[in-house]
């Protein structure tokens, strides 16, 4: 870990995530090797890094899917492993592949998943309805890829959630698609105080509204830099063996 990564990985008294010293392991294999991160309210962070960097076994550490080996997973002060229900409905959730009720109609499910969140207005938002240009009535699973994808974004947004994972939320949208959606991410962070981590290997996306980027690499944050400096970089170097780029 470098002088830059360890000065980011103090404690962050407001807090929305605070990892300590994360240990995950499957058999002898390390995918995640002593990660330490906060992420405060308001931050947009951008998750990079190769295939088999660890990326998508911290997403599952956050959302208490995987138990970590060593160290500490919080959520709002508390263990992602054991989140109460009230800070797990300010949790949202977007996956890389929706691929689960099928047989639901696009309206249905919108307000099915709604009704579990007692405080959550009876309608989504019209814009994000507006972006997703969903039929209320066609088939989940009849969907493209593409429109799949939007709803997933819609249910995870449904409710207005105070943190987000997006586990490359715009990988199946056409390139206005993401720009669209990345636009009305950024103003949805900015008028609630929402923080967000996103998995995505679209820089050019990412560098619009991100604030911040966390760099894996062999299960290890390598760089945790203001989103900033990758807008003034003019070169990035491909680390030996590590199959990715890093900022200069």
């Amino acid at each position: 870990m470098n002088a830059e990564t360890q000065g980011a990985a103090q404690p962050a008294a407001a807090a929305v995530v605070d990892v300590r010293d994360l240990v995950k392991a499957f058999g002898t294999c390390r995918a995640l090797d002593g990660l330490s991160f906060a992420i405060a309210p308001g931050e947009i962070v951008a998750l990079l890094g190769p295939n088999g960097a660890g990326k998508s076994t911290l997403i599952g550490c956050l959302l208490g899917f995987l138990l970590p080996g060593s160290g500490t997973v919080s959520i709002w002060g508390q263990e992602a492993g054991a989140l109460d229900a009230l800070r797990r409905a300010r949790m949202g959730y977007v996956p890389q592949a929706m691929n689960a009720f099928g047989s639901f109609r696009v309206g249905q499910l919108i307000a099915y998943l709604g009704g579990f969140y007692a405080s959550v207005p009876q309608a989504p938002d019209p814009a994000l309805l507006a972006w997703a240009d969903l039929d209320p009535a066609a088939r989940v699973g009849r969907l493209s890829g593409g429109q799949k994808q939007r709803l997933a974004i819609v249910l995870a947004l449904r409710h207005r959630p105070d943190f987000l994972i997006l586990d490359e939320p715009v990988a199946s949208l056409d390139p206005q698609a993401r720009r669209d959606f990345m636009a009305l991410l950024d103003e949805y962070c900015a008028r609630t105080g929402a923080c967000v981590l996103m998995s995505s290997h679209i820089l050019s996306d990412l560098e619009k509204v991100a604030t911040r980027a966390l760099f894996m690499a062999r299960g290890r944050i390598v760089h945790d830099t203001p989103m900033e400096r990758f807008r003034r970089a003019t070169r990035w170097i491909v680390p030996a063996g590590d199959g990715g780029a890093a900022p200069p």
